[in-house]
């Protein structure tokens, strides 16, 4: 529970569903209670975990973001929601299973609700036998957000196959489950884009958060500005301690080069403060002449000490491994004495 006082004082939690594609999948919530993400969003932050009344601007933002997580490109599924060539012969047999009205009542079947041609879903709620009414979910990416039906019961598609045949009396034969299994996973496919992580990604994504600052700063946006500099300092901060200090004798040598990262980056955080200081005293001309600072450090200073330095940093499997063991080591003596 993150709000105490809506505690009902039973075990019913749901699964965090996937952000993406979020913009095609109103309603919002596994009820599909909330018409609109931009409702959605101040539910969770107000009544779902107790926070203070959003300002518009933060909910748009919010929004904003949420709206451009897309789904992962799939090359097995081409217009219409239809499988391509590159799908097995499997999956095919499954696509025709999963349009094949329901024995008992021909007025249902699974792609009467999961609608290929719209992202898999027809937005609206049905009781599947789960113990109430909830929205039909996408079937897109489906493959990454395991466990599925709202309250997280089923870990496979097997599981999900079984209870529908169960639920709604389907006939279904061994192969059959099978190929709807094999259908599911196709279409639940995604390409997945990863990326390295090391001082290059980490600078990329502060000075990704701190371009909101080329509008909010000549708009003389406060409260934006102090957003955008608790985030991006929170991000700085953070990627200092991946630089460990001198004390950490985990670490062995690079000690002049973590210094100088860590001194870098702290300087960075402070030039930062500055931006938010002068905004906060009306002084707009002085945060854009600091944030130019910023601009110049994080593209040229800071980027060359950080490489210099990543060789002994937190980056480098065998360092992050000797850091971390000797963190639990020192955790478990800690227990041991208690």
């Amino acid at each position: 529970m993150f709000n105490e006082k809506s505690d009902n004082h039973v075990l019913d939690a749901v699964t965090v569903p996937s952000l993406r594609g979020a913009r095609y999948l109103a309603p919002y919530g596994h009820d599909g209670r909330i018409g609109s993400l931009r409702d959605f969003v101040r539910n969770v932050i107000v009544n779902e975990f107790a926070g203070p009344e959003p300002s518009p601007a933060i909910l748009d933002g919010i929004v904003a973001y949420i709206e451009d997580i897309d789904f992962l490109p799939n090359p097995l599924l081409g217009p219409g929601g239809r499988l391509t060539a590159q799908a097995s012969d499997a999956a095919r047999r499954g696509e025709t299973l999963f349009a094949r009205p329901f024995p008992h009542d021909a007025t249902l079947s699974c792609a009467g609700c999961h609608i290929p041609s719209a992202a898999f879903v027809d937005h609206k709620q049905h009781d599947v036998g789960s113990g109430g009414l909830y929205k039909t979910p996408t079937l897109l990416n489906a493959d990454f957000s395991a466990p599925y039906f709202h309250d997280g019961r089923y870990d496979t598609y097997d599981q999900v196959v079984a209870h529908f045949d169960r639920v709604f009396d389907l006939g279904l034969s061994a192969q059959d489950g099978h190929d709807l299994v094999a259908y599911l996973t196709a279409i639940g496919d995604g390409e997945q884009a990863f990326e390295n992580d090391g001082v290059a990604t980490d600078l990329k994504e502060a000075n990704d958060f701190a371009s909101v600052l080329d509008t909010a700063i000549p708009a003389h946006d406060t409260a934006v500005i102090s957003l955008a500099v608790d985030t991006v300092g929170l991000e700085l901060r953070e990627l200092t301690e991946d630089f460990p200090d001198r004390n950490d004798t985990s670490v062995i040598g690079g000690l002049r080069q973590r210094v100088l990262a860590r001194t870098a980056l702290e300087e960075t955080v402070l030039v930062l403060r500055r931006i938010d200081m002068a905004a906060a005293a009306g002084q707009f001309d002085v945060a854009a002449r600091q944030f130019l600072d910023f601009r110049k450090l994080t593209a040229s200073v800071v980027p060359v000490v950080l490489t210099a330095a990543q060789p002994w940093s937190l980056f480098n499997p065998p360092i992050h491994e000797a850091h971390y063991s000797a963190l639990r080591q020192m955790l478990q003596a800690a227990n041991a004495q208690r």
